[in-house]
């Protein structure tokens, strides 16, 4: 007699096949998952990285632009659109007495470190017809003039002390040499100004892209503020009372009353799977302080 024999538990040929393939899709899903994720991820990362360099090159631009004095303070616009040269205030004072092409004048308090840094270019002087006279050509600058000048019974200015014992920030007398005209009085205002250019050229950062570069025309330095940038960066323009920007150089530049930042800011590197750098455009208008209209 034969003992039957037991059914030992296990899988088949068949079922082991059904198993490896769901099992190999479900990896193949999983797979594809985890790799849209890492692009998307990607694509965040150098659409991050392309609002930073258009945001960290924003803030000291427009804290130079909104100095500027709408009347005579834009110099020079590029026709391409790609650079503007201000003429940016960095110190206020008043005028004491003025003889020959020689100014006395009492500054006010200023930080010490951005009064005494480079790039003195000229001074202006309120005129009484409330615009500000540019004084470009054969000016200097030394800083002491005759306090007898200022305390005058005629003119009676008295240059304000330093707050507190930090001596550096107190208010000092200065001597500009430069013919003005029509000839100023004592107590009108009076402020110095660098020259400064913003321009979208060629970069060194990132070689074969745009960068945003900031010069001090005077003593003709320069230093590159962000990159990468598209080649659609640009300035747009503000013109009198006007709520929309225009593309087209005013006829008149002081007539500007403001610009518009087109930060076209890409990406340091190209995400996986996609053939050029990420490009996030970011808007700013910056308009000019104590405008005349």
């Amino acid at each position: 007699m034969q003992t039957p024999r037991r059914r030992v538990a296990g899988f088949t040929l068949i079922e082991l096949l059904v198993g490896m393939i769901v099992g190999a899709l479900a990896g193949i899903a999983v797979i594809r998952l985890i790799t849209a994720e890492t692009g998307a991820q990607a694509s965040r990362d150098a659409m991050g990285g392309a609002r930073r360099v258009a945001t960290g090159s924003l803030n000291l631009l427009a804290s130079e632009l909104r100095m500027v004095e709408p009347g005579g303070g834009v110099e020079a616009l590029a026709a391409d659109y790609k650079s503007v040269t201000l003429r940016v205030p960095y110190a206020l004072g008043l005028l004491c007495k003025y003889t020959a092409g020689s100014s006395t004048v009492s500054m006010l308090p200023s930080d010490s470190s951005l009064y005494f840094a480079p790039g003195f270019s000229g001074f202006a002087v309120l005129n009484n017809t409330t615009s500000y006279t540019y004084i470009t050509s054969g000016v200097t600058l030394t800083n002491s003039g005759t306090a007898s000048d200022c305390t005058a019974a005629a003119v009676g200015i008295s240059t304000l002390p330093a707050p507190g014992s930090v001596s550096t920030n107190a208010g000092r007398l200065v001597t500009l040499a430069g013919t003005v005209s029509p000839t100023p009085k004592p107590g009108q205002p009076v402020l110095l100004y660098r020259r400064v250019s913003y321009e979208f050229k060629t970069s060194t950062l990132v070689p074969g892209k745009i960068g945003l570069w900031r010069k001090l025309v005077t003593p003709n330095t320069e230093q590159e503020l962000a990159a990468p940038f598209d080649t659609t960066a640009r300035f747009r323009y503000y013109v009198l009372n006007g709520t929309t920007p225009q593309s087209t150089i005013p006829g008149t530049l002081s007539d500007l009353r403001g610009l518009q930042l087109q930060l076209d800011a890409q990406s340091d590197s190209m995400p996986r799977q996609t053939p050029s750098r990420t490009t996030v455009r970011v808007t700013s208008d910056v308009f000019f302080h104590n405008r005349p209209d």
